[in-house]
C-alpha cells in the first residue's frame, strides 16, 4: 500500500470555503433539507429518552421527508437550518462501542444493512459542518467515517481541538488493512479551524480499471491525503457515516460534541455518469420568471433529478427533468450566493451530486 499528503497552505483552503448562503428552513426536521431516503440514525439514548439502555436507531422510512424524525438535543434543525447533532459524555452506546455517537449510517437499500458498496466503483461523501462544541477532555470529534462491514473502519475524518491555542486541526486516519490496528496513518488536512467556522471535507473511494482502489480525503477542497488499498480490502464491502462520534465517554450530560451540518450527499456513480453544468448558475431577479437546464452524461437509461441538500432560492423548484424553474421571491435577495445540492439518479440506480449556486439580485 501506498499512502502520501501533499499538504496546501491553510490560508489557500480558508479561501476556498466562503459562507454563501444556504437555503435551509429552520421550521422543518432534518429531512425536510436533506435526502435522508438512504440513511439510519443513531442517537444517544435509549427508547425511554434515559442513557442505560440500547441507543436508538431511526430507520430511513421514519427518518426522511418534511415528517421525518427529529428529537432534540440530540439530532434536530437549528434555527440556522443546520442539520444538528449532539452527543453528551453520558449517552448511551452501541455493543460495538463505548463511545456515544449521534451519527448517521448510509443504507444503499434503505430495508438491510447487509447491502453496502464495494471498492471497485466509485463512492463519494461531501460534506459542509461547523463543529460548535468538544468534549473538555480530548476536544476530539469524528465527524466522517468509511466504515466496513464487519470490519474496521477504512477511513477516519475527525476534528482535534487545542484548548491553548483556541483552534483545530482536521484530521484523517487511513486504515492499512481490514483488521482493527497497525499499519495506520494520520494526517492532518486542514488547520486553524476554529469551533463555528464553516468548512468542508470530501472522502472518495474509487479505483481506475484493474488498478488498486484508491481512498482519498480532503478538506476545503485541498489536496487530498491518499492511500492506495491493500489488495485484503477487495472483499469487503464499506457505508459511509456522518455526524458526531465522540473519542471518549464520561458521566457529563453537558459534556460533549455538537455539530452542525449544512450540506451532506453521497455519489456512486457508474457508466461515467456526471453532472456537466457549471455549479455557478445563470443570476436570478426578485420576481422574474426564471429558467435554466441542468445536464449530465454518462449512466444509463436517462436520468431523474432530486435535492440532496438544501433548496433553490425561495420561488424557484428543481423539476424531475433538471430544470430549475419559478420567480424568485423578494426574500431571496441576497448579494451571497444561494448554495444547494442536487442529484442525478440514472435508470440503475447510479447516482451522483453536485454543489450549485444561484445569486438572487433586486
Amino acid at each position: 500500500m501506498r499512502i502520501g499528503l501533499i499538504a496546501k497552505s491553510a490560508l489557500l483552503g480558508s479561501l476556498l470555503c466562503t459562507d454563501a448562503y444556504a437555503e435551509l428552513r429552520p421550521n422543518t426536521p432534518p429531512g425536510g433539507n436533506f435526502a435522508l431516503e438512504n440513511w439510519s440514525i443513531t442517537v444517544p439514548v435509549d427508547s425511554t429518552g434515559g442513557v442505560t439502555g440500547k441507543p436508538l436507531t431511526i430507520y430511513p422510512a421514519k427518518l426522511s421527508g418534511p415528517n421525518g424524525y427529529s428529537n432534540r438535543p440530540y439530532f434536530y434543525t437549528e434555527a440556522d437550518g443546520a442539520m444538528t447533532m449532539w452527543a453528551p459524555l453520558n449517552g448511551a452506546t452501541t455493543g460495538g462501542s463505548a463511545h456515544p455517537r449521534s451519527e448517521l449510517r448510509e443504507m444503499i437499500d434503505p430495508s438491510s444493512n447487509a447491502v453496502n458498496w464495494d471498492s471497485f466503483g466509485t463512492a463519494i461523501l461531501d460534506a459542509q459542518l461547523k463543529i460548535m462544541q468538544v468534549p473538555q477532555k480530548d476536544g476530539t470529534v469524528i465527524v466522517g467515517q468509511v466504515h466496513g462491514y464487519g470490519s474496521a473502519p477504512l477511513v477516519l475524518v475527525y476534528y482535534k481541538y487545542d484548548f491553548a491555542t483556541q483552534t483545530g486541526k482536521v484530521i484523517t486516519k487511513l486504515q492499512g488493512t481490514p483488521v482493527q490496528g497497525p499499519p495506520y496513518w494520520h494526517y492532518t488536512i486542514l488547520s486553524d479551524v476554529k469551533l463555528g467556522q464553516t468548512f468542508t471535507y470530501q472522502i472518495k473511494v474509487s479505483r481506475n480499471g484493474s488498478d488498486p482502489a484508491v481512498a482519498a480525503v480532503s478538506a476545503n477542497n485541498g489536496t487530498p491525503a491518499t492511500l492506495v488499498m491493500d489488495p485484503s480490502w477487495d472483499n469487503e464491502t464499506f457505508y459511509f457515516k456522518a455526524g458526531s462520534y465522540l473519542h471518549t465517554y464520561g458521566d457529563s450530560s453537558t459534556d460533549g460534541a455538537l455539530v452542525k451540518f449544512y450540506r451532506l450527499a453521497t455519489s456512486h456513480p457508474a457508466d461515467g455518469l456526471y453532472i456537466t453544468t457549471n455549479a455557478a448558475l445563470p443570476n436570478a431577479k426578485a420576481n422574474v420568471l426564471y429558467s435554466t437546464q441542468l445536464s449530465f452524461r454518462g449512466g444509463m437509461g436517462g436520468g431523474t433529478w432530486s435535492l440532496v441538500s438544501g433548496h433553490p432560492p425561495a420561488g424557484l423548484t428543481l423539476n424531475r427533468d433538471g430544470s430549475i424553474t419559478g420567480t424568485p421571491a423578494a426574500s431571496a435577495v441576497s448579494s451571497q450566493p444561494n448554495d444547494f445540492m442536487v442529484r442525478v439518479t440514472d435508470a440503475n440506480g447510479s447516482t451522483y451530486s453536485k454543489k450549485f449556486s444561484i445569486v438572487v439580485g433586486s
